[in-house]
């Protein structure tokens, strides 16, 4: 309906609008950079979609301080503070220490056997020195299911569950992704 009720322009207004688009198409050259225009061949050698780079883990001296660096890491323990209370058992490179938390607490690591754990992981001496040179946690990932699901002489983790999954994950472990991996990777 408005198309009916606008006014035609005349001749010279024609002609000053033809001018002033000239205009800002000029300007809009002359400060647009001049975009060259790549052959096909060109465009899909450089298509490419570069990998994200994911953040490196420090080096730590022993798989004791490297579990500790990841549950309180931002991303690979991500989501920790919300679980209730969790106890892991670990024994690797020949000694035993247990990761857990209490209720609205803090995550620790103690020396020596635990009672009621929800979980025992054990990690061979030859597997806990691959998992130390893990650079990020997705190479860290990949090496412990490596040998996880297929147990070499000398190099193994083996999982015990001691508690049932569904309790388990009612408690958060299945949001956190260390956590996940750990316990996660035993179902």
């Amino acid at each position: 309906m408005s198309r009916f009720f606008r006014r035609k322009k005349s001749g010279e207004e024609k002609q000053e609008t033809i001018d002033d688009t000239e205009k800002d198409e000029v300007q809009a050259e002359e400060t647009e950079p001049s975009i060259e225009r790549a052959t096909e061949s060109e465009v899909t050698a450089t298509e490419e979609v570069p990998v994200g780079r994911e953040s490196t883990i420090p080096y730590h001296a022993s798989i004791q301080d490297r579990l500790m660096y990841m549950f309180n890491d931002s991303r690979m323990g991500a989501g920790i503070e919300g679980t209730d209370e969790f106890y892991i058992e670990f024994m690797a490179m020949g000694e035993r220490f247990w990761i857990g938390k209490v209720p609205l607490g803090q995550v620790t690591i103690k020396a020596g056997a635990m009672t009621d754990q929800d979980a025992h992981v054990r990690i061979s001496n030859d597997v806990a020195t691959e998992l130390l040179s893990a650079a990020n946690f997705t190479e860290f990932s990949k090496t412990f299911m490596h040998y996880y699901k297929s147990a070499e002489a000398g190099k193994f983790v083996k999982i015990e569950v001691r508690k049932p999954i569904t309790d388990l994950n009612r408690r958060g472990y299945a949001r956190v992704p260390i956590m996940k991996l750990l316990i996660g990777s035993a179902r």
